[in-house]
């Protein structure tokens, strides 16, 4: 059976409604009633949204994907040490030594979530 594609400005929409209703102070039926939503969707969502959480922790990670490496002799003189990652859109990403690792791995991590492939 085909699977019907997300709305995902829906799905965003209720997450935010979800996660703000605990913090508002309200009853769901009060915050519903303050936003203009609906209550039984409210309950819906949240229990799509946690379904739907819980199957994206246990889909397996896809395999990395390799790409040929080209290693070049640096120029003779070098002031700072740096490699330059390209991407296979052809963006360039030059990493200098003594770079933030957990910065680095955000904006790898960013770049390969970009538009669902993989850099």
């Amino acid at each position: 059976m085909a699977r019907l594609k997300r709305d995902m400005k829906r799905e965003r929409m209720w997450r935010r409604h979800i996660a703000a209703q605990p913090g508002s102070g309200q009853t769901i039926r009060v915050y519903c009633e303050t936003h203009g939503l609906r209550e039984t969707s409210f309950y819906f969502w949240r229990t799509e949204i946690a379904k739907r959480d819980r199957e994206a922790a246990t889909e397996p990670m896809p395999a990395p994907a390799f790409v040929p490496v080209a290693v070049i002799d640096p120029p003779a003189i070098r002031t700072e040490a740096s490699i330059e990652i390209r991407l296979v859109d052809g963006h360039r990403v030059r990493v200098r030594s003594g770079c933030d690792r957990a910065l680095l791995a955000d904006v790898i991590r960013l770049l390969r979530n970009a538009e669902g492939r993989p850099c």
